[in-house]
């Protein structure tokens, strides 16, 4: 089995399913008491936040980079960032590793594709929406993206970092999600991207009108067939 190295903490919350879901992966595959073999390296959110917020991508990047070549050093086979955000750097991260780093846009615009879905609204931080390292990557593969109305990204962008991040999950904004994804059916999408991994904790498929192509569920098995593979 390869070693997975994440890099977490962005946030804990969603970091914590992520090592929950590709355990449990790994276990599905191989039975008896199987586990995932991974490295994981958390970061303080709070630095990583306020670097975001003052637009100095250059650090994160940084940041991250630093805790990629030590992961590989350490022994890991491949790069997992536990957050699509901060994909917005990943592509540099990788130029400066010399094992994969599985981007979270690209296996979503594989899963897309078997889906045979063209178009999807994409829900997630103010960066993850209005960057293009997301939408462009699933425009590679032919997918168009549509975004909330203004309000509703301010919306969803506050939410994730005042609740969603924090853990805190409650009917109120759930109810505002739905009413989100409603409209954004109501233009045309087919499906509906979690670009912010707390949305799938916020929301299941039974919750939407839509459906939900979960980035950390994609992006977890991802991994687990990297870590099987021969």
């Amino acid at each position: 089995m390869k070693t997975v190295g994440l890099i977490g903490g962005l946030s804990w919350y969603a970091t914590s399913v992520y090592y929950t879901t590709l355990n449990q992966l790994t276990n599905q595959r191989l039975g008896n008491a199987h586990s995932s073999q991974l490295l994981l390296f958390s970061v303080d959110f709070e630095e990583v936040r306020l670097l975001q917020e003052a637009g100095d991508w250059d650090a994160i990047e940084k940041m991250l980079s630093g805790i990629a070549i030590q992961l590989e050093n350490t022994g890991a086979d491949c790069i997992v960032l536990c957050a699509n955000t901060v994909h917005l750097v990943a592509d540099t991260i990788s130029q400066k590793i010399n094992i994969p780093l599985l981007h979270s846009a690209e296996e979503t615009a594989k899963e897309l594709v078997r889906q045979k879905i063209n178009k999807v609204a994409l829900l997630g931080t103010k960066f993850t929406m209005e960057h293009p390292f997301f939408s462009s990557r699933l425009s590679q593969f032919g997918i168009n993206t549509i975004l909330p109305d203004e309000a509703d990204k301010e919306y969803i962008h506050a939410s994730i970092f005042n609740e969603l991040t924090k853990g805190l999950f409650n009917d109120d904004t759930k109810h505002r999600y739905i009413e989100i994804i409603d409209k954004l059916k109501g233009r045309g999408a087919e499906g509906i991207v979690f670009g912010s991994a707390e949305l799938s904790i916020l929301l299941k498929p039974t919750d939407c009108s839509l459906p939900i192509f979960d980035t950390i569920a994609i992006h977890c098995q991802a991994a687990v067939d990297f870590a099987l593979s021969k």
